[in-house]
């Protein structure tokens, strides 16, 4: 799977990489940085699901 964060609609709230630092960071320009494109450990699905959840910009998804 991949994480996939949309930058059109993300507004730097940081929920991601706040919540979730085994997936994101902050990059320098303050937009969340992907560590992992491709998942397949169930623990980082379910990190990614949980901050798909979160995002107040809807900007994060997972594509197979």
């Amino acid at each position: 799977m991949k994480v996939k964060i949309d930058l059109e609609k993300c507004y730097k709230a940081g929920e991601c990489y706040y919540n979730h630092p085994e997936l994101f960071k902050m990059g320098e320009d303050g937009f969340p940085v992907v560590l992992h494109e491709e998942i397949s450990d169930e623990s980082l699905i379910k990190h990614a699901n949980e901050a798909i959840e979160v995002c107040p910009a809807v900007a994060i998804s997972l594509e197979d």
